[in-house]
């Protein structure tokens, strides 16, 4: 059972969470930072009262990676010490080691925040070895080294692009080899931890467009006719839901008839590109993001329609190529409520589709 004082510790640790916990979910399966870290934490226990110990204090050092948007593996040891309570055998000195995957439920966006240091709540669970170790008031010492399972919640927030802080709770469990400690065949301590989660190697970068060749001197000989080229503009608002990046019903719909339009206009396409754009709302690192996830729902649905997935590319400018700014709407009165502006920005949030290809 998770205590009172179990979910106090808890709560305390887990102060930042509550910078987005009343936002709607939201995932992006596009995005995420996929370098190693290592994690430095500091820990408290409280421990099975059959140990017959006092709460204590401990730390450690995880070192992990991500393996997918959704998936971390992850390496952790730990030391802790637990002074002898009334009665108790004597102060534990333990040392514990785990192997353990953390699932992140709502992917690496978490909470929506407008912001992009948005909370990332994971579930988490692994397996290891604990080596309990008793030094009696009397004098002398006795260990046993005995298998050790955990689970528990916790969160990630990533407050920048070299740092993110870590809280977790879990419960561990101790089979407690050989009934070392008491007479029960297990343990049961709570672990809460609080760390910084430092990635290694430079941040994830964003691929940009190369420049356009520079002029040469001489005039080059007339190049030959270029292939027909048919550029449709599908609209953000109907296309999405506001702020996020799955495709609605009416969005797929329009993407069905910007494939006929193309079809229509005789073009059998060779090249395809998809181009995802945001209004100016929110930071730039949050919404390059956004319409990179906007982009790639559009190509996966059109490969879904049977347009080959190796003619196909997709990118992201974020709140560039603005098609109506903060200011024009302001001009036409048209930013006094949050609702309106969204409203007149409107134009801003589409995707571009442009098919390249063959005459028929």
């Amino acid at each position: 059972m998770f205590d009172r004082r179990a979910l106090a510790v808890f709560c305390a640790l887990a102060a930042p969470c509550a910078v987005s916990l009343a936002q709607p979910a939201y995932s992006v399966d596009s995005y995420f930072d996929n370098r190693w870290y290592i994690t430095p934490f500091g820990a408290y226990v409280l421990p099975d009262s059959d140990r017959g110990a006092k709460d204590g204090w401990g730390g450690g050092l995880a070192i992990g990676k991500p393996i997918s948007p959704n998936w971390n593996i992850e390496l952790r040891g730990m030391y802790e010490q637990l002074d002898q309570d009334l009665g108790g055998p004597g102060k534990y000195k333990n040392w514990s080691a785990s192997l353990d995957a953390q699932w992140f439920f709502l992917g690496r966006q978490g909470f929506r925040v407008w912001q992009s240091n948005s909370v990332q709540p994971y579930l988490v669970g692994g397996i290891g070895a604990i080596n309990d170790k008793i030094e009696f008031p009397a004098g002398g010492s006795d260990s046993k080294t005995s298998f050790m399972a955990n689970a528990g919640i916790g969160i990630i927030w990533p407050f920048a692009s070299w740092g993110r802080l870590m809280a977790d709770a879990r419960y561990r469990y101790d089979d407690n080899h050989n009934n070392f400690v008491s007479v029960n065949n297990r343990l049961d301590d709570w672990v809460f931890s609080v760390g910084l989660q430092i990635p290694l190697g430079p941040a994830p970068r964003v691929a940009q467009a190369p420049p356009p060749p520079a002029p040469t001197a001489a005039m080059p000989p007339p190049p030959p006719a270029p292939p027909p080229v048919r550029t449709v503009n599908i609209a953000g608002d109907g296309t999405f839901a506001f702020d996020k990046a799955t495709l609605t019903p009416t969005g797929r719909g329009r993407i069905d008839s910007a494939l006929q339009e193309i079809k229509t206009a005789g073009i059998q396409p060779t090249a395809v590109s998809v181009v995802g754009y945001t209004d100016p709302l929110g930071s730039a690192e949050y919404n390059q993001r956004l319409s990179v996830a906007r982009a790639n729902s559009v190509r996966d649905y059109m490969v879904s329609q049977g347009v080959p997935a190796g003619i196909i590319t997709a990118e992201g400018r974020g709140k560039t190529d603005l098609k109506v700014t903060e200011a024009d709407c302001k001009a036409q009165g048209k930013a006094r409520r949050r609702s309106d502006l969204i409203a007149c920005l409107e134009p801003n949030r589409r995707v571009e589709v442009r098919a390249t290809g063959e005459t028929r």
